[in-house]
């Protein structure tokens, strides 16, 4: 740690926490330094001391974790409707391209797409346009951006959590206090905490809301899921409220124990409500008519294939996994081993469109993606990420009540408000 004086003799950015957004931030605000001086070190333009507190024993512990290890770097399609508090993201997101970093950009390249490949990663685009690094791990995403800190001089400071961000007077310095007594300085702090925002960090007067985990299991009331343990479906989920359906999500679906699980099921936890009623549509090529007269010419087929009129069971299998047919026919009543009575055929359809699940909550306790909460974004600028009644104090990642579906749409926004953030600590500086 440099003493008091080479601090004062230096500008100085700290960034607090060191995972997706903080890394950005610190690699964007020495980039940002060194095009606003010119790339030279003089008195006029002086060197920029960045660094990096993270109160773990590594930075981008959180990042190796993403994606089941491969790492969802971004979406190429995102939008700001994808996002809790839209209208302030369209803006962030709005701002970062009016102010591209200045790094040479191929046509229709985004900033994030043109930060990445001057770090030299190179990715792949599925059909929904996520994108994963081509070595399907997420290591090399933290490898590029390590390599990037470094070459742009920025120092890495773990095991060095930040109890108190506390201003040292009107319009003075900031002074960082950490768990071991010490205390660090700096000009611009950026706020890149994630999901460990601890109370009390903050100077007074601003407000964030405690943490709560998101994208995530649902509990269900329902206790006919502990027979579908681990089974997987590829359903269309609509949650209801009331008579209203509140969202769709198509995808997989995993029955757990306690409940339900799975991408379709993450996205919708971000509106569940306990009382809910999750319904799923096993048959989501088919529309509820179409469903019966489908069982119905599937039925004669099999009547001539089987020489007999087919049971209920044998109706289903083939169609649906045997255990999920079990459930289906446990909801209306019907013995499997009994051939299927003609006004039983409707009853069927409308059951593999309609397996009704009764929420009680959200299952966070038993593994989640994101938190949502930090702090209100009405309290930030959103064209810079500065704090609005604590100029030089900016914030980015999950530090911010932003959140969005699964799909890389988190890590995006991870790394743009990163960048805006660190970008806009630098020029408030540089200035």
């Amino acid at each position: 740690m440099q003493d008091r004086r080479a601090e004062a003799a230096t500008p100085a950015i700290a960034v607090v926490g060191g995972g997706a957004s903080g890394l950005t931030a610190a690699i964007a605000a020495a980039q940002t330094w060194r095009a606003r001086t010119g790339g030279t070190t003089s008195a006029a333009a002086p060197e920029l001391d960045i660094r990096i507190f993270e109160k773990d024993d590594r930075v981008g512990r959180s990042i190796l974790a993403t994606g089941n290890g491969r790492c969802n770097v971004f979406n190429t399609r995102p939008e700001a409707g994808n996002y809790r508090n839209s209208p302030f993201v369209e803006k962030a997101f709005r701002a970062l391209e009016e102010r591209r970093p200045p790094l040479a950009a191929a046509q229709g390249e985004t900033a994030v797409e043109v930060f990445f490949s001057s770090l030299g990663l190179v990715w792949k685009e599925d059909e929904e346009g996520r994108c994963w690094p081509v070595t399907n791990k997420a290591s090399t995403v933290l490898d590029v951006l390590r390599t990037g800190c470094r070459a742009n001089g920025a120092r890495e400071c773990c095991d060095s959590p930040v109890t108190r961000i506390e201003r040292t007077g009107a319009g003075g310095r900031f002074a960082l206090r950490l768990a071991d007594g010490r205390i660090s300085h700096a000009d611009a702090v950026v706020v890149a905490t994630g999901s460990g925002l601890a109370g009390g960090l903050l100077p007074e007067g601003i407000e964030a809301e405690p943490p709560t985990a998101m994208l995530c299991p649902l509990s269900v009331r329902e206790k006919w899921v502990r027979s579908l343990e681990n089974i997987r479906v590829r359903a269309e989920v609509h949650l209801v409220r009331g008579s209203r359906t509140v969202r769709q999500q198509a995808g997989e679906v995993q029955f757990r124990k306690f409940g339900v699980s799975g991408i379709a099921v993450f996205n919708l936890s971000r509106d569940a409500r306990a009382g809910d009623q999750l319904v799923l549509d096993l048959v989501p090529a088919l529309g509820e008519a179409d469903a019966a007269a489908f069982l119905s010419r599937r039925m004669k087929a099999m009547d001539a294939a089987l020489g007999r009129t087919p049971t209920v069971e044998e109706t289903l299998s083939g169609l649906v996994l045997p255990r999920v047919g079990e459930v289906v026919l446990g909801q209306l009543g019907l013995e499997g081993g009994r051939p299927v009575a003609p006004g039983n055929v409707e009853r069927l359809a409308a059951a593999l469109k309609n397996l009704s699940l009764t929420v009680t909550g959200l299952a966070n306790n038993v593994s989640h993606q994101i938190t949502r909460g930090g702090i209100a974004a009405g309290q930030l600028v959103p064209e810079t990420l500065q704090i609005a009644s604590a100029p030089g104090l900016f914030a980015a990642g999950e530090a911010v009540d932003v959140d969005a579906d699964c799909g890389g749409f988190n890590l995006l926004w991870a790394w743009a408000s990163g960048y805006l953030a660190g970008m806009s600590a630098a020029k408030t500086l540089a200035e």
